[in-house]
C-alpha cells in the first residue's frame, strides 16, 4: 500500500459534492493515502462527514454576478482551510487560483477534466472567429495557471506532456471505473437472457456526442425488433443540446424509441449498467474526440458490468473496444451499421458471454481507478518534498 501521507489537502469544485470523478475516485483515493481531506463542492445537504471526507458545502449560484462572488468565495474558504496542498477541478476557478497559489505559497494543483480549449468553444455560436478566440483565451488562461500553481492532473495524455515542458510536475488520472463502485460481480446465463433485449446509454448528451444520431440508431432498432427497448441516462451538456435532441423526439417518427432514466449518482449508475444487454459510445469526429487519448469512461463502466459495447470509429474506440475483444466498432454515422452490430451480439450468446468475460477481466487488471491512486501517490509524494 505504501507509506501514509499524512498532510491535509483541500479539494475545491464547482461540481456537486457527490461528482463521480471528484468524491467518489480522487477524494477516496486522498483518504486512502493517508490525507486529511477537505472539499468544497455544491450541496444540498449544507456540510457534513463522509467516508473520511470533511464536505464544505455551498449553494450553487444564480446569474453571472452571483457566479463570480461564489467562486472568489470558494477560493476564499480553501485558503481558510491552511492546507498543505489544495487541489481544484474546474476551468472556472483560473482566475482565482493563482491568487490562491501566492498568498498561501503552498502547492495548487490543476485537474483538467476534459479538453476545454476544444470543448468550450462550442458552447458559443458556430461563428469561426469567436470560438477561436474562445479557445485562445482558455488555452492562455489554462497556461498562466499552470506555470503559477506549478501542478497538473489531466485525463489527457496531451495535457501531461504539454504542462511537463513547462516545467510543471504533471499526472495522468484518465477516467478509468473505480473497483470500489463498478465491483464487477460474474455475469450468469439468467442475467445475460433477461437484459438480451435492453440497450443502454450512459453519459452526457450532445449532437457531437451522438445524441440525434442515438436517435435514429434507437429508431431503426424499433422498426425492425420492436421488442427492444433503449435506455438512456438524462444529462445534457447544455440547455441547447436538450433542446435539440427535444426537436426530434416530438415528430411522429421518434415516439417513444428511447426511454429517459433520470441521471445517477456514482452508487446507482452500476445497478443501470448492468441492466444493459449492449452499451453504446456514439462519439462523433469532432473537436477533443478524434484524439487518441480521449477515452469514454463509459467504456470502463460497461466492462466492469460485462456489457457488450458498440461504438463509434474513434482512434480509442480501435484500442480498447475491439483489441480488447469487448464489442464492435462501426462508422461514427452509419445508422444501419449501429442496428447491424447490435443485433449481431444480441442473436449470438457466444459472442455475448465471450464479450462479457473479456470486458471484466481487462477492468480488473487494466483499466480501473486503483491505477491512478497509484500514480497520485508517486505524484503527491514528489510534491511535498
Amino acid at each position: 500500500m505504501g507509506e501514509k501521507l499524512n498532510k491535509k489537502i483541500c479539494v475545491f469544485t464547482i461540481h456537486r459534492s457527490r461528482d463521480v470523478r471528484v468524491f467518489n475516485r480522487h477524494c477516496r483515493s486522498l483518504v486512502n493515502l493517508g490525507m486529511d481531506v477537505t472539499l468544497i463542492a455544491v450541496s444540498e445537504t449544507g456540510s457534513y462527514e463522509q467516508e473520511g471526507v470533511k464536505v464544505i458545502g455551498y449553494e450553487r449560484w444564480k446569474g453571472l454576478k452571483q457566479r463570480i462572488k461564489t467562486l472568489y468565495r470558494i477560493t476564499r474558504l480553501a485558503y481558510q482551510q491552511k492546507a498543505d496542498v489544495y487541489h481544484f477541478h474546474d476551468p472556472d476557478l483560473l482566475i482565482f487560483a493563482p491568487w490562491l497559489r501566492i498568498i498561501s505559497g503552498r502547492p495548487v494543483v490543476y485537474d483538467i477534466h476534459e479538453f476545454y480549449t476544444r470543448q468550450i468553444p462550442l458552447k458559443f455560436p458556430d461563428f469561426k472567429p469567436l470560438r477561436w478566440l474562445v479557445a485562445g483565451m482558455v488555452w492562455l488562461a489554462e497556461t498562466f495557471t499552470g506555470v503559477v500553481c506549478g501542478s497538473v492532473s489531466a485525463v489527457y495524455m496531451e495535457h501531461v506532456k504539454r504542462f511537463s515542458r513547462l516545467g510543471c510536475p504533471a499526472v495522468w488520472t484518465p477516467n478509468f471505473a473505480s473497483l470500489e463502485d463498478f465491483n464487477p460481480e460474474p455475469v450468469t446465463e439468467e442475467l445475460l437472457k433477461e437484459r438480451k433485449n435492453t440497450v443502454i446509454h450512459t453519459g452526457t448528451l450532445s449532437p457531437v456526442r451522438g445524441s440525434l444520431v442515438l436517435l435514429d440508431v434507437a429508431r431503426e432498432l424499433k422498426q425492425r425488433r420492436p421488442e427492444m427497448k433503449v435506455l438512456v441516462t438524462k444529462r445534457f451538456w447544455s440547455q441547447y443540446h436538450e433542446d435539440a435532441m427535444n426537436e426530434k423526439l416530438v415528430k411522429p417518427e421518434y415516439k417513444e424509441v428511447i426511454e429517459f432514466v433520470p441521471h445517477m449518482t456514482g452508487q446507482e449508475l452500476p445497478g443501470f449498467v448492468r441492466k444493459g444487454g449492449v452499451g453504446l459510445s456514439l462519439l462523433q469526429h469532432h473537436g477533443e474526440y478524434v484524439l487518441p487519448s480521449h477515452v469514454p469512461t463509459k467504456f470502463f463502466e460497461y466492462m466492469s458490468q460485462g456489457v457488450p459495447i458498440v461504438a463509434s470509429d474513434m482512434p480509442s474506440s480501435y484500442q480498447f473496444v475491439k483489441d480488447e475483444n469487448v464489442g464492435l466498432v462501426v462508422p461514427a454515422d452509419d445508422i444501419k451499421a449501429y442496428v447491424d452490430a447490435i443485433l449481431k451480439i444480441v442473436d449470438d450468446e457466444e459472442l455475448t458471454r465471450s464479450m462479457a468475460e473479456y470486458g471484466q477481466r481487462a477492468f480488473i487488471e487494466k483499466y480501473n481507478w486503483g491505477i491512478c491512486e497509484q500514480n497520485l501517490r508517486e505524484f503527491y509524494t514528489k510534491l511535498l518534498k
